[in-house]
């Protein structure tokens, strides 16, 4: 699954990097958990740019009843995304990109869990796949949400989870927004586990535990309290 993420990169590297139409006005975030915003690329339908729109996590169908009712979807599975009432629409026609520097993961453990941050190698943002949806409430107003896709954990995800979230490489962003409803074939081939040699694993503090903790702090490695020191893998 993905339940935690992280996005620090300057928002000058992002507009460089997905092609931005704006610089966005973005300040750094630590643990991002579901139920806040967080920041997704879309196409933008008036230029060959992309957009970096906000989105809160917790895919809400247009024909719920009531957003505030009923468990939030923050993860989609690939393997079954195109056939679920909740997510088939979306995934047709709203998919986005969900910029990162990195993502945690849960250790299970008989002393409680052990978080565990997943990044690239190169420290480098890397896109999640995403899709979105709309919810109109009376009136005008709107709600947009979001849902990260999960498929098969690799080899650095696989002992802390046995799911990850799918990471489009950027050579493959323009067809993940490209293709249509007549291509979802080519779409779903996208989704698959990133290679275990692009990603590294390492424990953080179990402050990381609580949403409300969003600092610097929750990225930096500290002793495995299994071992008694530190951990990286991958």
């Amino acid at each position: 699954m993905c339940g935690r993420i992280n996005l620090t990169a300057a928002p000058h590297v992002l507009a460089e990097r997905f092609y931005l139409d704006v610089v966005p006005d973005l300040l750094p975030r630590y643990n991002i958990a579901p139920g806040q915003d967080l920041a997704a690329v879309v196409p933008n339908p008036g230029s060959a740019g992309r957009l970096l729109r906000a989105f809160r996590w917790g895919l809400v169908p247009p024909w719920s009843r009531d957003p505030a009712a009923g468990p939030k979807l923050i993860n989609a599975r690939s393997e079954t995304v195109r056939e679920k009432r909740a997510f088939g629409e979306a995934f047709a026609r709203r998919r986005c990109l969900v910029p990162v520097n990195g993502f945690y993961e849960w250790q299970k453990r008989d002393g409680g869990s052990q978080p565990f941050l997943i990044r690239r190698r190169d420290r480098d943002v890397f896109a999640l796949a995403g899709i979105w949806e709309r919810w109109q409430y009376p009136g005008d107003r709107v709600l947009e949400t979001c849902s990260i896709l999960t498929t098969v954990a690799n080899g650095v995800v696989r002992p802390l989870h046995h799911r990850m979230p799918v990471i489009i490489p950027q050579q493959d962003w323009r067809q993940w927004f490209s293709l249509d409803e007549a291509q979802q074939e080519a779409v779903m081939a996208l989704l698959k586990p990133a290679p275990a040699d692009l990603l590294l694993a390492h424990p953080v503090t179990r402050r990381v535990n609580s949403p409300a903790f969003d600092d610097p702090a929750c990225l930096e490695p500290v002793a495995d309290d299994r071992k008694g020191q530190l951990n990286l893998f991958g």
